[in-house]
């Protein structure tokens, strides 16, 4: 009958082992031991015998049982798991190929269950396997090695496996009978000090002879002795035993699936490292666009600066006193300033303009261009978001096959004319920067001949002459600065609108894929802290059943 807090422990394992099944469940551990401890903390206690081929773990089996149950024989005999509980007629029924169940109307086993496992180290493999899959189901293992060749490297490393799973282990020491007393004195300590050494705490440590207790000899075999700590351990230590075995198979697995998940949110940060580079990428873009586009526009409005300094100029040398005959010519003034100031500065403000459209179309290829680069020097590569769709640089490869510089200029030319109608400009919108500009032209063409109208019945007053001037000059530089002012705002618009759109667009091409992996950090970062959390809990329970 269990006492008040070890069902309180009892119920605290088993609320634990209910979590940890939960959470290993959502790694690529496989969980069946847990779920497995889940299930045998409602049965008997089990006790595994194990250890290398030829070791003499069925014939110790037999002895305590007192029948020939189990193969015996120099060579590996036990090729499945053999599941020994009590019935009241002794049986045998196959559970499978690597398992049978055999009853046995023996006292000992009504409080607990003895397995016969096959031997480890041999040549079949398949048997190792078997063995190590059912370890995670022992409550106590009594591991056999044999007095003519004791603690072998390779029993030590099975041993570790054992530690692994946290289970308590009894060395059995067989064949003992071969050597002398002081022999057996020295190998028994040299079991003792190995099994130390191997497991960092000392275990009991059993002398023992199979054949000596088969005859009989119960005491001088040791066979007594190792029935008395059976017995002590069922009595004394057998529910604190059975509430650490889960624990320690919880800890196993928790210690195997952190690592796995440390490793996937090193290769998910990796990972979440080239999105960042991807947005530091545009980030660049954007800034050395917005920078160097300046001097785009200052190319295209020097266009109009230049216009300007002609037409002063122009205004400087023609509207003069000695030239007062020419002035009276209205036409023939209109087409002086049209050739001398205007020139071809439509054909080239186009052309300027196109030129600065161009340029900034090329840049989102450029950028395009500089992801892939940057993707094939990036320590983590971006998987598609889904299975089927192309991977992030599949898919930058794939916008760059279809992206038409020239198509671009296109759309931006078209936002130009549109910003120009908002302005006080409209007619630049509506029939186009160049044949726009040479109205505009026309009609300061048109201002400046009225500086000289009625000049002939005013030729007395010569004072008139230079506020003319002055008063051309000022309408000149207003009407081209409001062109200017307008063509600015408009390719700035444009270079704004156009940025928009070029970060909607390459965004689009990785942001899916970097949401995701976002998500994903964040629930690798919860799992490794759910495995922690589980981890110091096991612990601590473990400790409390000490």
């Amino acid at each position: 009958m269990l006492d008040a807090k070890t069902l309180a422990l009892a119920q605290d394992v088993r609320a634990l082992l209910a979590r940890g099944l939960e959470a290993i469940s959502r790694t690529a551990i496989d969980p069946a031991p847990i779920r497995q401890a889940l299930a045998d903390l409602e049965g008997p206690f089990m006790l595994v015998v194990s250890g290398e081929f030829n070791s003499g773990k069925s014939s110790i089996l037999n002895a305590l049982l007192g029948a020939e149950l189990l193969k015996e024989g120099v060579t590996p005999t036990t090729d499945r798991i053999n599941l020994i509980t009590y019935g009241e007629q002794a049986k045998l029924e196959p559970q499978g190929p690597d398992l049978t169940l055999i009853y046995l109307p023996h006292a000992l086993l009504k409080d607990l269950r003895m397995v016969d496992t096959p031997g480890t180290n041999a040549i079949l493999e398949h048997h190792q396997v078997l063995t190590e899959r059912f370890l995670p189901r022992a409550d106590l293992i009594l591991f056999v090695t044999s007095a003519d060749r004791p603690f072998t490297q390779s029993e030590a490393e099975f041993l570790q496996l054992i530690k692994a799973w946290g289970k308590k282990i009894v060395l059995l020491v067989n064949k003992i009978d071969l050597l002398s007393p002081s022999e057996q004195r020295e190998v028994l300590e040299y079991v003792r000090q190995s099994a130390l050494q191997t497991l960092g705490q000392s275990v009991p440590v059993l002398g023992l002879s199979a054949r000596r207790a088969k005859q009989g000899e119960k005491q001088g075999s040791g066979l007594a002795d190792l029935e008395a700590h059976i017995r002590k351990v069922l009595a004394n230590e057998s529910a604190k035993i059975k509430l650490g075995s889960p624990l320690g198979v919880l800890l196993r697995l928790v210690q195997d699936a952190r690592p796995y998940l440390e490793r996937e949110l090193a290769e998910n940060r990796k990972q979440l490292a080239t999105c960042s580079e991807l947005e530091a990428l545009l980030k660049r873009h954007i800034e050395r666009t917005q920078r160097d586009f300046d001097g785009q526009i200052a190319l295209a409005l020097q266009v109009l600066d230049e216009v300007r300094e002609r037409g002063e100029r122009w205004l400087d040398e023609t509207v003069r006193l000695s030239r007062i005959l020419e002035l009276i010519n209205a036409s023939r003034i209109q087409d002086s300033f049209m050739r001398d100031v205007a020139q071809n500065s439509n054909q080239v403000l186009e052309r300027s303009v196109q030129q600065s459209l161009n340029w900034l179309a090329k840049k989102n290829q450029e950028l395009l261009e500089d992801a892939l680069a940057l993707l094939r020097e990036a320590p983590g590569m971006l998987p598609a978001r889904d299975k089927g769709e192309p991977s992030v640089e599949q898919a930058i490869h794939k916008a760059l096959e279809r992206y038409r510089p020239d198509d671009e200029a296109v759309v931006l030319r078209e936002e130009i004319q549109l910003a120009l109608q908002q302005t006080a400009l409209a007619s630049l919108g509506g029939v186009g920067l160049g044949a726009g500009l040479v109205l505009i032209l026309q009609s300061l063409a048109a201002d400046v001949t009225g500086v000289v109208a009625g000049l002939v019945a005013a030729i007395l007053g010569l004072s008139i002459l230079p506020r003319r001037k002055d008063q051309a000059k000022s309408r000149l530089r207003e009407r081209l600065g409001e062109v200017r002012s307008s063509l600015e705002a408009a390719l700035k618009q444009a270079l704004r609108l156009e940025l928009e759109r070029s970060a909607e667009r390459f965004r689009a091409l990785y942001r899916p894929t970097c949401s995701g992996l976002e998500a994903t950090q964040q629930r690798l970062s919860q799992q490794i802290q759910e495995l922690q959390a589980l981890e110091q809990e096991a612990l601590k329970l473990r400790e409390q059943l000490t």
